[in-house]
């Protein structure tokens, strides 16, 4: 891939179908990070006050029209980018303090790089913290045969990703995001992990990826795949793991403090945890 533009502005892209208040909490974390940033909500005619609530905002670009579904959603948003580094967010979570002026530093200092991940928090609608994520390298083949064990909420990549022909598979309800990372790093983006927390997911108890039809269309893509990975999935498990010891993934040092929007109006709350999990808990 071809070096890209110097600017660094950003563009996040939002889908949204009536979360109003977990919208404007999210909306609000992209606001404050004191960065260039082309804030595109797609929302899929929402009838709990969405519309019009993003018709007040000025600094949000909004398109409310139906779509076929939240992939879809992001393709379509990101066709209307105008930003050099690409990320986005589902309603219900929410950029850190400070994440975009670090994703911005990683990439400057990084030229070759294109795709990026780091750590996430993931909490209850209060804010209490559930577990923590720490980012380890994300390397196709393992994720291919245990999870996306990345997230999402933490990914950034450069505009010519984009540009190369990259695309969310909007036939997928629920792991396009999924297959969107394992097809970008088989064809060869190189991607870096930025130590700490860049985001926060809250668990409203409505993950698609957690769900039957999400390992069903994740066996599906699996099964596509060469017939070595599945043979090797245990082993690859193994070295996954370790991989994970290896940067951290098991431990975490207390009180943890961060600081989230609770409410999307009155700015944002201090919270401290004295104990969590490493593991994705409900």
């Amino acid at each position: 891939m071809s070096s890209g533009t110097s600017d660094t502005s950003f563009t996040v892209v939002t889908p949204s179908r009536n979360m109003l208040g977990y919208l404007q909490r999210c909306a609000a974390s992209i606001a404050d990070q004191g960065t260039s940033v082309q804030h595109i909500v797609m929302d899929a005619c929402s009838d709990d006050g969405t519309g019009a609530w993003l018709a007040s905002r000025s600094d949000i670009e909004s398109v409310v029209e139906r779509d076929r579904g939240m992939y879809d959603a992001l393709n379509k948003g990101f066709a209307r980018a105008r930003g050099s580094l690409y990320g986005y967010l589902n309603c219900d979570e929410q950029y850190l303090p400070g994440t975009l002026a670090r994703v911005q530093a990683f990439f400057e200092r990084h030229p070759a790089c294109d795709m990026l991940f780091g750590g996430c928090l993931l909490v209850r609608p209060d804010g209490r913290l559930i577990a923590y994520r720490k980012a380890y390298p994300a390397l196709w083949p393992l994720i291919a045969t245990s999870h996306l064990y990345v997230l999402s909420c933490t990914m950034f990549f450069r505009r010519r990703v984009w540009e190369a022909g990259l695309r969310f598979d909007a036939s997928l309800r629920d792991i396009a995001d999924f297959k969107f990372v394992v097809d970008a790093l088989r064809s060869g983006v190189k991607v870096g992990t930025l130590d700490g927390y860049l985001s926060a997911f809250t668990m409203t108890g409505h993950n698609m990826s957690a769900g039957e039809n999400a390992a069903r269309e994740r066996a599906g893509y699996v099964s596509e795949l060469s017939p070595w990975l599945r043979r090797l999935r245990l082993p690859l498990n193994a070295i996954r793991l370790l991989i994970k010891l290896r940067y951290g993934g098991y431990r975490e040092r207390f009180p943890l403090r961060y600081d989230l929007h609770l409410d999307g109006e009155s700015g944002r709350s201090r919270l401290c945890s004295e104990s969590a999990s490493f593991r994705w808990q409900d």
